[in-house]
């Protein structure tokens, strides 16, 4: 059994952290819900989907606004064919677009990294070869992260939790090594959380990598989504249960808390303030709405 208690004298940021994903490419141009939703959940991490050419002025505005709030901006990116190029040329050409809007704008408005959301595995050729079209895609991602780092910019890789249930043992270990600073797993397995990234758990520690653990909060059905995958129905209070569950397994690992995705979570608030608010006869703000609470 690994001993975790020393991992987080291997890693920069000790403290509690979480992060949001946000899939709305225009949410950059309404930093006032953004910022609300970052101050409720006291996020430290922003994924933000971004596709270039992008408008420089509103993303710099919106990236500066988190920042002054203690959020970092990433890049968020999922384009699952990307995972079938060995040499990452896609990813790379994204990254670049990345340094170039960097070396234009102002220190608190420069993008921090890049969450790579890639799954080739969801295409229905993955099945048909999982070791070559892994190694594929660990190539890629070993490339894309060395051109990251040249850059200045951290690279976190977003996987699915089930690698090493496929017999990629050997690649997601290489994967973890090799391609990236750190490593979000999506740990979609309801009260079962702490067994089930426990090999991702055991390989961050190895190598000195940060986890992510990403809880989901879509609606059931969606995405084809079952009750045991996500926690829109458990609540946010059942999530952070979850959350403290694996922070305790692995006392000595640095373990970010990453909420996926922003609608739903704040659905999720926005039920928990209505019921406070009911009784007092108040408004309460909605996501993507343009006013707060009146």
């Amino acid at each position: 059994m690994t001993d975790y208690k020393t991992i987080k004298e291997n890693v920069n940021n000790n403290t509690s952290q979480s992060g949001v994903f946000e899939w709305n490419e225009n949410r950059i141009y309404s930093v006032q819900q953004a910022c609300m939703l970052q101050q409720e959940l006291s996020a430290t991490r922003w994924y933000q989907e971004i596709a270039f050419p992008v408008e420089e002025e509103p993303l710099g505005q919106f990236i500066a606004e988190l920042s002054g709030q203690g959020s970092e901006v990433y890049a968020l990116v999922g384009e699952k064919d990307w995972g079938y190029e060995k040499d990452g040329a896609s990813l790379i050409a994204y990254i670049r677009q990345i340094d170039q809007y960097n070396r234009k704008a102002e220190e608190n408005s420069r993008i921090r990294g890049i969450m790579a959301d890639i799954e080739p595995y969801v295409m229905k050729k993955w099945k048909d070869d999982r070791i070559g079209y892994m190694n594929i895609y660990v190539n890629g991602m070993i490339k894309a992260y060395e051109y990251a780092k040249e850059k200045g910019l951290v690279f976190i890789l977003c996987i699915p939790r089930h690698y090493d249930d496929q017999g990629l043992e050997e690649q997601l270990e290489r994967l973890i090594a090799k391609g990236c600073d750190e490593v979000a797993v999506m740990d979609y397995e309801c009260g079962n959380e702490v067994d089930k990234i426990k090999t991702e758990a055991e390989l961050a520690y190895k190598y000195g990598k940060v986890l992510h653990c990403i809880l989901e909060f879509q609606e059931v059905g969606k995405h084809e989504l079952t009750e045991d995958k996500t926690y829109h129905n458990k609540g946010l209070a059942a999530a952070r249960a979850a959350w403290d569950e694996v922070d305790s397994a692995y006392p000595g690992l640095c373990i970010i808390r990453d909420y996926h995705w922003s609608e739903p979570v704040w659905k999720l608030l926005e039920e928990e303030r209505n019921e406070g608010s009911s009784e007092a006869g108040e408004e309460v703000f909605a996501y993507g709405d343009t006013e707060t609470q009146i």
